[in-house]
């Protein structure tokens, strides 16, 4: 009969496998992907009016920084919009009034209600880019972005976003999550499940975002809010990876766990709010797939988390008594006969093929996206991720869910910047 260990075992083993053969298959795919998203897409029939959206309130001489970069693109036809909040500082003000650039002063708070302010009194182009004040973004992302709206289903395409400048460790950290999530954007958008349109450089077709009635004011995560609801009005959402756009991430670990707590209590907020009409929608029927291969995914990360404990007190217990009864050169000697490779078992040998085959299936597909990145140098890097940081991550998601009440009674306020 297999042990609560021994089942805890084949299960990882079983899903890092079966997540090894999906980022094989989907390493050629990427390379299509890539051959699709060619130099052609420079080269465009017509270049449609782009607006620029920038809401701001606390970034001061920053958003200045972002304005100058947006400025530097190759497209030939947008016009650049910063919304204040009410709220909003004098330096933010003061870094807003450069040439170029259309301010507006929203009456209110609140980073929805200030975008949707501006959307429906002063914005009348084609197509709208909304950025963050701490986004820069490369010079032919709007050409790249336009090029996927090529049919009239597709509604918003978003861009692949980056660490702009890890220093920090927990910067590298993210560095390697935003990399990963880059392919996780491109498979889910492949399946018709890609909900999440970030601030850091994300275009909509504003003919379809006026229609569908622009963000939702009351959602302090409405770039997924708007992404669930595109899905369940029948249309498409898009991800780019050639359009590059970079984040200033948070550079301590307080202000990611805030930061991430507000991200993940929103994807919880917004499934209870859309598990009707997502379920039901018979306008996108793969959303009915992809909605719960995102809820398996986090349950996973649950799990491991009852994992990890399991495994630390089957450890630690014996760990503990013989350290209580004895020397440590008798507990070095207890303990590392156990380590030497020619007395491997069967169960950690499935642990550690699975865990190699794995963590290289993803090495490589990176390098795909990313060539500037090293399999061999960032190996330990993307090692790090998936262990203390894919354990962080775990253990956010189970908090979200007891600040799901705040989230619902407005307690949760935008957090403007890095926590943004």
């Amino acid at each position: 009969m297999l042990s609560a260990s021994d089942m805890f075992t084949a299960s990882i083993v079983f899903v890092l496998l079966v997540l090894s053969i999906f980022w094989i298959f989907y390493f050629f795919d990427i390379n299509h992907e890539l051959k699709k998203e060619s130099e052609k897409e420079l080269q465009l029939k017509a270049y449609p009016k782009v607006a620029v959206l920038i809401p701001a309130i606390f970034e001061g001489k920053r958003l200045r920084e972002t304005i100058d970069n947006v400025k530097q693109t190759e497209y030939p036809n947008y016009n650049i919009y910063v919304v204040l909040n009410k709220s909003s500082t004098k330096e933010t003000v003061k870094s807003a009034r450069t040439s170029g650039v259309t301010v507006i002063h929203a009456p209110f708070d609140g980073k929805a209600r200030v975008m949707n302010y501006a959307i429906k009194n002063y914005i009348d182009e084609d197509y709208l880019l909304v950025l963050d004040a701490d986004t820069f973004i490369e010079k032919d992302l709007m050409t790249r972005l336009i090029y996927h709206f090529k049919s009239k289903k597709v509604a918003a395409v978003v861009s692949a976003v980056r660490v702009y400048q890890p220093k920090k460790i927990v910067e590298y950290l993210q560095y390697y999550e935003y990399l990963l999530s880059i392919l996780a954007r491109k498979a889910l958008s492949k399946i018709g499940g890609l909900v999440i349109i970030h601030g850091a450089g994300s275009m909509f077709d504003t003919r379809i975002l006026k229609k569908i009635g622009c963000f939702d004011d009351n959602n302090y995560s409405e770039d997924m809010e708007i992404g669930m609801r595109i899905l369940t009005n029948g249309y498409k959402v898009e991800s780019s990876i050639k359009a590059v756009s970079y984040t200033i991430a948070p550079n301590t670990l307080k202000k990611l766990f805030t930061q991430r707590v507000r991200w993940f209590s929103g994807f919880f907020f917004n499934v209870i709010k859309y598990r009707r009409t997502a379920l039901n929608s018979r306008r996108n029927d793969i959303w009915k797939i992809a909605l719960p291969f995102m809820l398996v995914s986090i349950f996973l990360s649950f799990f491991v988390i009852i994992g990890l404990v399991y495994t630390a007190v089957i450890f630690l217990l014996p760990a503990y008594g013989v350290l209580a009864n004895t020397n440590l050169s008798f507990f070095m000697s207890y303990f590392l006969p156990g380590l030497s490779f020619l007395s491997l078992n069967s169960k950690i040998f499935l642990e550690l093929t699975g865990a190699a085959v794995g963590i290289f299936s993803i090495l490589y597909s990176l390098k795909t996206i990313d060539h500037s990145f090293k399999a061999v140098q960032d190996f330990f890097g993307i090692l790090a991720y998936m262990t203390f940081y894919s354990f962080f991550l775990s253990f956010v998601w189970l908090y979200s869910l007891s600040v799901l009440g705040k989230f619902k009674s407005g307690k949760l306020t935008w957090l403007p910047n890095i926590s943004d």
